[in-house]
């Protein structure tokens, strides 16, 4: 059986993944997303910052020819290559130390192989497996396969490597503690060999940030809304999952009757009933009251602004500013979008963002997430607003996802935007897509000047805001607690 470093790094991310990659049907299996994509590239152009003006050498293989790639690049290492890259670290013998591992190809793909002073069967001198990371922190996984390719180093070199280094986003350089690391990297492989051999995928769990890029999310999602399972409730976790199996409580119509004495010491009673309430809301597809309404909250305004931004978080630029503009006085509704053309107009829109609040001196200032008013904050110390400005300003903003979690449980998998308003009945007009997308769309516009990307960003950013404007229309019926218009909209 063929173990790559690619097949543990996906074991370390999801079981289940590194399974479906493996043994899954691939009609089941989504393309690979565009913002996948734009990261991959990013991945590439890191690697050639780090490696520009050093001299390295790449094995010439056809892609995918394992044992051709192994000897091109040991042949390298015997001439004392200083730096090889792209290099293939193959072995196929029996290990003595790991017998559980019978029958397997190993294959390390480390972004460099740096020579170090040592002895090995090649010489006076040794290879250092080295990984070139675009993650901003050492991950764990990123250990676990530093470490297999240092396993797999070991026997081709015939002595164990210096501890292997990781090179992160920002150019800070991370060293692999070996002796902390070895043991979890050999449970790590033992256990994705034993799961990838078995009859079956393992257990499914829908981790809404963790499977979202994931191209077997659908295939993964159907198979656990078929069988409702409990990782489509919002709050739990897989530390949560486990104490709940562990108590009995297997399906929803059993957590959603969950006594907190049930789970405890595992699960504190807060976080149980919490579970056991959104169980409930699932499983009856109703919303249920927490008990907490807000009659400070405001009533309806003359008039009602709603905010949402789009940003690429690798230019550090905010690039649309959208407002929906609701006069209820008029009864009429205007959108707003502040777009920049280039980063560099980014204080230009901000200005005109700024101007249209001012406008409507009065009028609240709705939004979905903490972002919109950690960005104000932040921008108005970047292009220097006045405190004065910033004090007025500020209470105006009113967090509609803050004030959901406090007065309401939905039947829903999560609480996101999109979720919420789907289930308000709200349908967004561009279907598919997400905010990830979104940055790559001003990519492209900003790489070609198409006029559709840049429509399309507009949509999808007005749609936000149209949604949110939904929500606070829910939540305002909630909260004057008037059961006849709890139903969803139309």
């Amino acid at each position: 059986m063929l173990l790559t470093d690619d097949l543990l790094l996906d074991y370390a991310r999801c079981h289940r993944r590194a399974y479906l990659h493996r043994e899954g049907d691939r009609h089941h299996r989504a393309p690979e997303k565009d913002f996948v994509l734009k990261l991959r590239r990013e991945h590439q152009q890191q690697i050639q910052r780090v490696l520009a003006g050093q001299t390295v050498v790449t094995p010439q293989y056809a892609p995918q020819d394992w044992p051709a790639g192994a000897a091109a690049t040991e042949t390298l290492m015997a001439a004392g290559v200083e730096q090889i890259h792209r290099g293939i670290l193959r072995w196929t013998a029996p290990l003595e130390a790991f017998p559980q591992w019978t029958g397997l190809e190993l294959v390390g793909r480390p972004t460099l192989l740096v020579k170090q002073p040592g002895v090995s069967r090649f010489g006076d001198w040794c290879y250092q497996p080295v990984n070139i990371k675009l993650g901003k922190r050492p991950k764990s996984e990123y250990k676990l396969v530093a470490m297999f390719q240092g396993l797999i180093l070991t026997q081709v070199q015939a002595t164990p490597p210096p501890d292997p280094q990781l090179i992160l986003r920002e150019g800070s350089s991370h060293r692999v503690d070996s002796g902390y690391w070895l043991g979890k990297m050999v449970a790590a492989v033992t256990d994705c060999v034993a799961a990838l051999r078995g009859p079956e995928p393992p257990e499914v769990f829908i981790s809404r940030q963790r499977c979202s890029l994931c191209p077997w999310y659908d295939h993964c999602h159907g198979v656990a809304v078929a069988i409702q399972h409990l990782s489509l409730v919002p709050g739990v976790t897989p530390g949560r999952y486990a104490s709940l199996q562990g108590a009995g409580v297997t399906s929803l119509a059993q957590l959603a009757v969950l006594q907190p004495e049930q789970v405890e010491p595992e699960i504190e009673p807060a976080i149980a009933h919490h579970l056991q309430r959104q169980a409930q809301a699932i499983f009856e597809n109703r919303p249920l009251p927490l008990g907490r309404m807000h009659p400070s909250r405001p009533s309806l305004a003359p008039i009602e602004l709603y905010f949402d931004l789009e940003a690429e978080p690798d230019q550090d630029v905010d690039f649309l500013f959208g407002v929906f503009c609701v006069n209820h006085a008029k009864q009429t509704e205007t959108f707003h979008g502040f777009f920049a053309e280039h980063p560099r107009d980014e204080p230009l829109i901000w200005q005109q963002f700024l101007a249209l609040l001012h406008r409507y001196p009065t009028a609240p200032i709705f939004h979905f997430s903490p972002y919109e008013v950690e960005t104000v904050k932040r921008l108005s110390q970047r292009y220097r607003m006045s405190q004065y400005s910033m004090r007025s300003l500020l209470p105006r903003f009113i967090d509609v996802h803050a004030w959901l979690m406090q007065v309401a449980v939905l039947p829903v998998e999560n609480y996101s935007l999109k979720s919420v308003a789907k289930w308000l009945g709200f349908a967004w007009r561009d279907q598919g897509l997400s905010g990830d997308q979104t940055v790559c769309l001003y990519n492209q516009w900003l790489d070609t000047a198409d006029q559709e990307a840049m429509a399309m960003i507009r949509r999808y950013n007005e749609d936000d805001c149209r949604a949110t404007h939904l929500l606070r229309m829910w939540l305002h019926q909630w909260s004057q607690g008037e059961p006849g218009n709890f139903s969803k909209y139309p």
